[in-house]
């Protein structure tokens, strides 16, 4: 038995397939909805490593500010051993040579020093054209 095979050419060159706007608008809406969601899981995304990245930034300025508070507590031992008076003495008479005041150096004075004193010798300048003299200081201006 042979079978015979018939090829009927068929031209469809002349068809034109039909838009379906209901279809066209569903699709459209679910590509804006779909760029809806994707935007908003960027958002949350960003937001997300935003603060870790401000956790890692609190995180190295709490450890630059335990060092700096360490290194202002070392800061003030050092000042306190530099300015101890034994230490003072020490340098002053094993290195300067210097000595402490026999009695009769010592000087003891009936009145203290004022704190400012009560005139002022000023002299002739330009800004000050008038004669060398004895002034009260909140007459210089």
């Amino acid at each position: 038995m042979t079978e015979i095979y018939i090829v009927k050419q068929i031209d469809n060159s002349r068809l034109t397939k039909e838009v379906d706007f209901q279809r066209t608008k569903e699709c459209l809406l679910l590509m804006i909805l779909g760029a809806f969601c994707l935007l908003l899981l960027l958002l949350l995304a960003w937001e997300h490593f935003q603060i870790v990245q401000h956790g890692y930034t609190m995180q190295a300025l709490k450890k630059e500010l335990a060092s700096q508070a360490e290194l202002g507590h070392q800061l003030k031992l050092e000042r306190a051993y530099l300015r101890s008076p034994q230490r003072i003495d020490l340098i002053a008479r094993a290195k300067l040579g210097l000595q402490s005041p026999s009695f009769d150096q010592i000087v003891v004075l009936s009145e203290p020093f004022p704190a400012e004193p009560s005139t002022t010798l000023v002299a002739k300048s330009e800004r000050f054209p008038f004669d060398t003299t004895l002034v009260k200081p909140d007459q210089v201006h």
